[in-house]
């Protein structure tokens, strides 16, 4: 382990994006890899920051993204319905597939059963896979807490009575008193 937390000859980079530039790990062998530490990327899309930890290895067509992201997400108390932050982890691996060999500059034409993103101008953006995996983890109906007190409901057992239903509602007291 290096001083920074990877193995020796990978040191691990810091940066605050979720955008990665993989010009130089395209080109080199497989199994070639990068580690990054995540601090506060800003994702658009959600309006929130992401930190963590990402791999990057060179596999033989694609590059592998391995993530330990975690992430605070605005919501609604599904019990009470006032706003919470949730917070969320993150973890995922997913291949990006280049559309060029960046030696030669030809096109390449992916597999068909490939699944997974794109590699765009050399480089990988994360933004698209953070976004779907936070959707993937949100709860359905957060809740505020243990202690949450709900909805505030009516407490009258009487349901409120249609003006209209009046003439039944007469009939059947007189009904009752029978």
């Amino acid at each position: 382990m290096t001083a920074e937390g990877g193995t020796a000859g990978t040191p691990v980079r810091r940066t605050t994006s979720l955008l990665f530039n993989v010009s130089t790990l395209l080109q080199e062998p497989i199994g070639a890899s990068r580690r990054f530490h995540v601090d506060r990327a800003a994702e658009r899309s959600l309006d929130t920051e992401v930190s963590g930890t990402l791999r990057l290895l060179r596999t033989d067509q694609s590059v592998l993204a391995t993530a330990a992201l975690s992430t605070t997400v605005h919501d609604v108390c599904g019990g009470c319905l006032i706003e919470i932050d949730v917070g969320l982890e993150l973890s995922f691996d997913e291949e990006f597939w280049p559309s060029m060999d960046p030696v030669s500059g030809l096109s390449i034409e992916p597999p068909p059963e490939r699944v997974g993103f794109a590699v765009i101008d050399s480089q990988i953006d994360l933004s698209e896979a953070v976004r779907q995996y936070v959707e993937m983890q949100r709860p359905m109906s957060p809740r505020c807490g243990a202690e949450c007190p709900g909805l505030e409901t009516n407490t009258s057992t009487e349901a409120p009575v249609d003006d209209r239903w009046s003439a039944l509602s007469a009939l059947k007291l007189e009904l009752k008193g029978d």
